[in-house]
């Protein structure tokens, strides 16, 4: 995975830092992970509105996952008698789970550093699933609100409206 964007620049201490209070309170940092099979676009929500703090990209042309893990992809793909068998659907597959894998490593090494208070995760509801089973206990424990959508190729303000409903923004 390829992280692009202030947190790539600056890294997890300077979010951890970023506190902000309203009304004399400290009010949550909430990330929002807007994300596809191969992308995901990191926000977090501001006194401002919606700032896009970084972009995660799958690596291509290499395996993102160990040797037990492409034997586990292999074995979980042999149908025996190649029913339905296309190789390049299953290299997509393994592609689109190496990502998603490596982003759940990433967002469990940001809460560990107390990067984020609370985690909103955007996406098509089949990669939503295989998020949701990726994300670590602890990961998933800051998740407060799934939006089964693909909202990737949005612009800031498109998402904001998608959000408006769920997410306080202050005005």
């Amino acid at each position: 995975m390829k992280l692009t964007g202030a947190l790539a620049e600056k890294g997890f201490r300077e979010a951890a830092n970023d506190k902000h209070t309203h009304g004399g309170h400290d009010v949550p940092r909430l990330w929002v992970i807007v994300a596809d099979r191969m992308k995901a676009h990191i926000y977090k929500i501001t006194p401002d509105g919606l700032e896009m703090i970084g972009d995660a990209t799958a690596i291509e042309g290499k395996a993102q996952l160990g040797k037990t893990d492409n034997y586990s992809m292999a074995r979980a793909g042999d149908s025996g008698a190649g029913h339905g068998h296309d190789p390049r659907q299953e290299k997509q597959h393994h592609g689109d789970k190496a990502f998603i894998h490596s982003l759940s490593l990433w967002l469990e090494e940001a809460e560990r550093e107390k990067a984020f208070d609370r985690l909103a995760v955007v996406a098509a509801p089949h990669t939503l699933g295989d998020i949701r089973s990726a994300l670590s206990k602890a990961v998933h424990a800051r998740v407060t609100i799934e939006i089964d959508k693909d909202l990737t190729n949005l612009s800031e303000n498109n998402i904001r409206d998608h959000l408006k409903d769920v997410v306080w923004f202050q005005d």
